[in-house]
């Protein structure tokens, strides 16, 4: 479907001796202490985080556990109440911080789209790059023909949004966070808009920027295989707390605390069958 998928992965130490983002004793991404409120609502609760360079590390967790707000505080989309986040050994929470400067740093890609209906595919990777960046139409074109060739999509390019279906706009949005050449990557619950049918091509392209480019990525997702085949780390979160965390296959075949096997119970159950589960009083599935 991809470039990507014709190319040989890359093992996590390639990746991370590929990336010169940051060095193993300067985290990517590090977060010290970090909490976030909204209202009497306690969404983060002392968050003590680091990402190394390359490492794709995979969130999971229910609703309301503070997930999709964790990566909008690294993304400085919302401020955080108290504690500190460093960017490659920068702190991006000090007063005086070039927001704009971060987010060319740090893409992101939500679970809606985002795409501005009115522009063609090509125009919407291009639109940032020409205006914050000042980069050249020919030079911005020929990079978004390179990305949405990556993407798969190279063909949509003078495509609009509504001629798209849901994957290929998401690939479209993937491409275009890759436009400002970021050094890290967020991923916010990326294909649960989608159909079941379009999940796939999106996480295809997820994976080969981990495995081809070494990207580091924080990616919350509810795809437990994804988690599996990509993710170096897994972390479990709950209460606006990392209540578990480690390798993939370890934290999701031999969870160690109860929170988190109580989840993935249920999560399993799921994706199998209705018919053992029960909603308990306190309206919890069990």
């Amino acid at each position: 479907m991809s470039s990507a998928e014709g190319m040989a992965p890359l093992d996590q130490a390639q990746r991370r001796e590929g990336s010169a983002a940051a060095t193993p004793e300067t985290p990517v991404i590090r977060l010290e202490q970090l909490r976030k409120s909204f209202g009497d609502n306690l969404v983060l609760d002392g968050i003590d985080l680091s990402v190394a360079a390359g490492e794709v590390l995979v969130i999971i967790g229910p609703s309301g556990s503070g997930k999709s707000t964790l990566l909008r505080c690294i993304n400085l989309l919302e401020p955080a109440d108290s504690g500190r986040i460093f960017l490659e050994g920068e702190e991006i929470t000090r007063k005086g911080a070039d927001v704009s400067a971060v987010r060319q740093r740090v893409g992101m890609v939500f679970q809606q789209f985002n795409l501005f209906p009115q522009l063609k595919a090509i125009d919407n990777l291009t639109l940032a790059a020409r205006r914050i960046k000042k980069m050249p139409r020919a030079e911005a074109e020929q990079r978004a023909l390179e990305l949405l060739r990556r993407v798969g999509l190279e063909e949509k390019a003078g495509q609009h949004p509504h001629q798209l279906s849901g994957g290929q706009q998401q690939r479209v949005a993937i491409a275009r966070a890759l436009m400002m050449e970021p050094h890290v990557m967020l991923f916010d619950e990326v294909t649960s808009a989608l159909d079941p049918e379009l999940v796939g091509e999106v996480l295809i392209v997820m994976r080969g920027l981990a495995r081809d480019l070494g990207m580091t990525m924080l990616v919350v997702t509810h795809e437990m295989q994804f988690a599996r085949e990509v993710g170096d780390r897994l972390i479990f979160m709950d209460g606006g707390r990392i209540v578990e965390q480690g390798q993939p296959s370890e934290v999701l075949d031999r969870p160690n605390e109860e929170r988190t096997r109580r989840f993935l119970r249920r999560t399993l159950q799921l994706a199998d069958s209705l018919e053992e589960l029960t909603i308990t009083e306190q309206g919890e599935t069990v």
